[in-house]
């Protein structure tokens, strides 16, 4: 069963357009509250959009976008499948399929992403024996290990430090996490790598929340296995990257498991080409009876440096400033 929805697209970007070519936007996007349970396990009859059906959905739209869940005996999602359509009429919908496997212990350990049928990236997830990810390992299509991350914890088991080394070890980003009253505030990433300029840099990003306003969906994947379905739907090849457009919030996914209020802003400033870049992202939402956003807008605002050859052999660095928003409404469907 599903159900009507709307759509509104502000000020698409071109960039956004080639980062659609590039990669399926996963915009399962906002696959808001994935909180288990799934076609072969749902209820019947029971009526889209009530509180049951959205901590159950079995299929989620968001704008024009569908995003399908299968669950094991256990409510665990073990497939996601997005249909996410283009901003350009003529294009085709991308369709990405992920596979989760678990352990004994009920632990993600494998996901596999495939798209349009033809196999992608998997990782690989190993625990320590309190049962936290402790190391997250990337493979391509050929098996071939691209990307290894390592994650350091406090005592409650929140993530403090995530080490990610790509390109056989050549590059390592390292980011660690601040916290205030339950929530993400600070995270501060090291030795990012600007292709451009071919220089390494650091970001320091803090977040702001909605405090009057309960962040009430449930996350099945945080840390390093949320970033994994963070980083996909940003258009990224790797766990830790710097934003370069609006993306959309994955609900589903958290970067960590303290994000308990409605994220309001993401401030970024960038150290970089003798400078500092600063990104702004907003956030703002519409909710229902029940506390859940049935709408999502976000804005953003930064710049792009790069530089560019002359006739006269010295570069130039051109600095382009860009903005662009987003509307989507979401609609949840229980078969």
């Amino acid at each position: 069963m599903k159900t009507a929805f709307k759509s509104t697209d502000q000020n698409l970007s071109t960039q956004q357009q080639r980062s659609y070519r590039k990669r399926p936007r996963f915009v399962i996007a906002l696959l808001v509250l994935l909180a288990s349970c799934g076609k072969e396990n749902a209820p019947p009859g029971n009526p889209d959009n009530t509180l049951v059906c959205k901590n159950r959905p079995s299929q989620i739209l968001f704008g024009r976008d569908m995003a399908d869940f299968e669950y094991n005996s256990k409510y665990e999602p073990v497939k996601l499948t997005v249909t996410a359509y283009s901003p350009v009429p003529s294009q085709p919908p991308m369709v990405t399929v992920y596979t989760i496997r678990y352990n004994a212990d009920g632990k993600a350990d494998q996901v596999t992403r495939s798209v349009n049928s033809q196999p992608e990236v998997t990782y690989r997830m190993e625990y320590n024996s309190g049962g936290q990810l402790i190391k997250q390992s990337m493979f391509n299509a050929l098996g071939v290990l691209t990307e290894t991350s390592m994650a350091e914890y406090d005592n409650s088991n929140t993530l403090t430090k995530l080490i990610t080394d790509s390109k056989g070890g050549s590059l390592e980003v390292t980011s660690v996490y601040g916290y205030l009253n339950g929530n993400l505030v600070t995270k501060s990433m090291e030795n990012l790598y600007d292709s451009t300029s071919k220089e390494f840099y650091n970001a320091d990003y803090s977040y702001t929340y909605f405090e009057d306003k309960e962040n009430k969906t449930r996350s099945y994947f945080e840390g390093p296995l949320g970033l994994l379905f963070i980083s996909n739907a940003s258009n990224q090849p790797s766990l830790q990257y710097f934003p370069g457009k609006l993306d959309y919030q994955l609900f589903f996914a958290r970067e960590t498991s303290a994000e308990k209020k409605m994220l309001k802003n993401v401030q970024i400033i960038a150290h970089r080409y003798n400078t500092q870049d600063t990104t702004n992202i907003d956030y703002s939402y519409q909710y229902d009876a029940d506390g859940f956003p049935t709408t999502q807008n976000g804005s953003y605002k930064g710049v792009t440096r790069r530089y560019e050859p002359t006739p006269f052999g010295v570069p130039v660095l051109l600095v382009t400033p860009h903005e662009n928003s987003f509307e989507r409404t979401m609609n949840f469907s229980c078969n």
